[in-house]
């Protein structure tokens, strides 16, 4: 065994205190009640530390203040565990390789825990992870951090034993990695029009391997990640021979997926991306180097003479197999480098190169494959892991609930589940504060999963210890969201009046203890929500805690309308993904947010197309029907381009309006479109509505032929029951 008396810094917002208890104390450390005048000491609970420890066991006949510890490495003890040894000899920490750094976390929680003196009583600590993969993704593409602010992240990272930073370096919207063999990919590609100046940023070598040493005196290792063969309109910016066409394109200044990729065809692309993984593993001694692989159109590659000739001289049926082919080349080159290489799950399309590991984004399925084809696979879904997503998409129960372990995955095969990741893509993310609460708390929460085994995992525990690490948060300068979206609403629809056909009662509560909402009714604060009446409303319920605001509103739009005193019947299901927030949703008054994934969206993907019947009690003298579509043709929703309305009174046809929507297919950015139509005949008693979806994504998108999206929200019918 291999002795290191190896002092390590503690956290630094309490390191200046141990330092005076250190001094009072005496040079051994011990007997804290020698200098607190027969006081016993109080200590922080190793119970509440996060990740939970596996094992501990303390009799309090004497305590140690934690200040410098004796590390022994044993290399018979498992990667990063860990064995503390609180006794009249001081503190011991035994540990495996890494292991010292977890030891380090736990004993630096334990300090930022303590009220009065940072001590531990006599007694052990045992404890080990059950994942070996426990990473944070962050996207500095989109939008750029630097490298202190890289730092400050990997800081709470090491505190809650996170151990891989996935750095997310290249992107359609930037390039951050200066090439010394290609300059301009920093010049030109690190950098996007934004108004009339210009966005961006990149590191410099030497800042690299700052942020890589910094890393690793943490005990977390570096992954870069190299995006190709699509996600690369940055890099095309800057050297557009590299791509199918050879013409000129700009740095990408949305989001979405862009048809312009690498040419598979050309041989100078791969002297290009050889010349660049050169530089990417001098810098980086990580075993792994990440390349991408995902959301790749073949449109180009379809339509360009020399990817047409790849798939002859090298006998591939298709582009998905010249797909198989790009990645192989590159997973051999890195091979001969020693590296790895780690690819998101559409590397599997094709047939999957022979060292891969698969990194699973679109559920748990390619990590279940990858795993029965005898490959490694990390899991980090958008159903549990993409911490960019809003509190509303994903909160801590959601995060808690976490399994990387596939459910149908034959247990033989759990060994290739290397572990997980959360993601941390910043279209969303503009700045620390941002970072910081998309981040947290939901981040200690995937600590706890990837570091615990489930049968040593509860939810309700967790969450009481985690309340005491809102202190530890706010001590050391992080900001951080709610648990939960902090209101939960309930609406009820009332009996209609002669001055008002229909009423909404809308109770709102708040979801967490100690929060209060403050709230606010067509843009005026109201102590209670009184009965809403015929129309729109917006409602915002904003918690409060002590007297002051924590985290965003919460916003609710309502349309109250004839409608609810309708049966709907709908004989077309939407996607199971996006089915709307209740029993009823095209009739239950809420509309939807700019944001398709808040629930209150109807998705459905071609050809499926939507159609819905209402039946009304009695006739009704129609005013108007009005429906909410949502594009955003980058996510591939767009808005229907013809919408039928059939009336009836009894069985018969009364009329068929036809709806024509007036925005283009092509138009950029996310908005909605309200379809108004206004009747002349009626009264009626029955109401169709059809929308067909067969149209696709044109030759001017990035993923050309494919079905598209269609988003609505409410069926809205203004009328006069008779």
């Amino acid at each position: 065994m291999e002795v290191r008396n190896q002092p390590r810094k503690f956290w630094k917002l309490f390191a200046g205190g141990l330092f005076l208890i250190i001094l009072l104390a005496g040079p051994t450390g011990r007997w804290a009640h020698d200098f607190l005048w027969g006081k016993q000491p109080e200590w922080a609970n190793v119970a509440d530390v996060i990740p939970g420890v596996q094992h501990y066991d303390f009799d309090s006949t004497g305590w140690n203040i934690i200040s410098e510890a004796d590390y022994i490495l044993d290399p018979a003890m498992g990667p990063e565990s860990y064995r503390i040894v609180s006794s009249p000899n001081g503190i011991m920490v035994t540990h495996g390789d890494l292991g010292d750094y977890r030891a380090q976390a736990t004993l630096s929680q334990l300090g930022l825990l303590s009220q009065e003196i940072v001590a531990i009583p006599y007694g052990t600590i045992a404890d080990a992870p059950a994942f070996k993969h426990r990473g944070v993704l962050l996207d500095v593409a989109r939008h750029f951090f630097k490298v202190p602010e890289i730092k400050r992240q990997l800081d709470v990272m090491a505190l809650y034993k996170f151990n891989v930073f996935h750095w997310h370096l290249t992107e359609d919207q930037g390039w951050r990695i200066a090439i010394e063999a290609y300059p301009k990919l920093s010049e030109v590609g690190g950098w996007r029009a934004y108004g009339d100046s210009l966005y961006g940023g990149y590191y410099t070598k030497e800042e690299l391997v700052e942020v890589v040493n910094y890393a690793s005196g943490l005990g977390i290792e570096v992954i870069p990640e190299i995006e190709m063969p699509g996600h690369s309109q940055a890099a095309l910016a800057a050297y557009p021979e590299l791509g199918c066409t050879g013409e000129p394109v700009e740095v990408a200044t949305d989001w979405g997926v862009f048809k312009d990729i690498y040419c598979a065809g050309n041989e100078q692309t791969f002297d290009f991306l050889e010349a660049v993984l050169d530089e990417v593993c001098e810098i980086f001694p990580s075993k792994y180097i990440h390349i991408g692989g995902d959301e790749a159109p073949k449109f180009r590659w379809e339509h360009c003479a020399k990817c047409q000739a790849r798939l002859e001289t090298e006998n591939l049926e298709n582009t998905a197999e010249l797909q198989r082919y790009f990645i192989t080349r590159i997973e051999t080159y890195l091979h001969l480098k020693g590296k790895q290489i780690i690819g998101w799950d559409e590397i599997l399309e094709g047939g999957l190169s022979p060292n891969a590991t698969v990194q699973s984004w679109r559920g748990f399925e390619g990590a279940q494959h990858a795993a029965e084809l005898g490959h490694d696979a990390i899991v980090s879904p958008t159903s549990h892991a993409y911490f960019d997503y809003p509190v509303g998409n994903i909160d801590l129960p959601k995060v808690y609930s976490f399994d990387p372990i596939p459910r149908d995955l034959d247990p033989l095969l759990s060994g290739h589940i290397l572990g997980g990741e959360c993601n941390l893509w910043s279209e969303h993310i503009t700045d620390i504060e941002t970072l910081d609460r998309r981040f947290l708390p939901r981040g200690i929460a995937m600590s706890e999963v990837l570091w615990a085994y489930p049968e040593e995992r509860d939810y309700e525990s967790f969450r009481a210890r985690i309340q005491s690490h809102y202190a530890i948060l706010d001590k050391t300068g992080y900001n951080f969201d709610v648990e939960q979206v902090p209101s939960r609403l309930e609406s009820t629809v009332l009996p209609g009046t002669q001055f008002y056909p229909t009423l909404l009662e809308v109770d709102i509560e708040p979801t967490m203890p100690d929060f209060e909402l403050a709230l606010k009714l067509d843009g005026q604060l109201v102590d209670t929500l009184p009965k809403l009446s015929r129309g729109f409303h917006k409602i915002t319920a904003q918690p409060m805690k002590s007297g002051l605001s924590f985290g965003a509103p919460q916003a609710y739009s309502f349309a109250v309308h004839e409608g609810f005193l309708t049966h709907s019947c709908m004989t077309s299901l939407p996607s199971p993904f996006y089915k709307g927030s209740t029993a009823i949703p095209l009739s239950d008054g809420r509309l939807g947010s700019l944001n398709f994934r808040d629930g209150e969206w109807l998705g459905y993907y071609g050809p499926e197309g939507l159609d819905g019947h209402w039946n009304f009690s009695s006739a009704i003298e129609i005013d108007s029907i009005k429906v909410n579509f949502l594009q955003s043709s980058l996510s591939w929703i767009v808005i229907p381009e013809t919408v039928y309305l059939d009336f009836y009174v009894q069985s018969d046809v009364l009329h068929r309006y036809e709806w024509n929507r007036t925005s283009v297919l092509s138009q950029e950015g996310t908005f909605i479109e309200t379809m108004v139509i206004s009747p002349t005949e009626g009264p009626v008693t029955t109401l169709d509505i059809e929308i067909p979806n067969t149209e696709t994504l044109p030759s001017s998108h990035p993923a050309a032929g494919q079905h598209v999206w269609h988003f609505i929200d409410e069926i809205q019918i203004y009328g006069r029951p008779l």
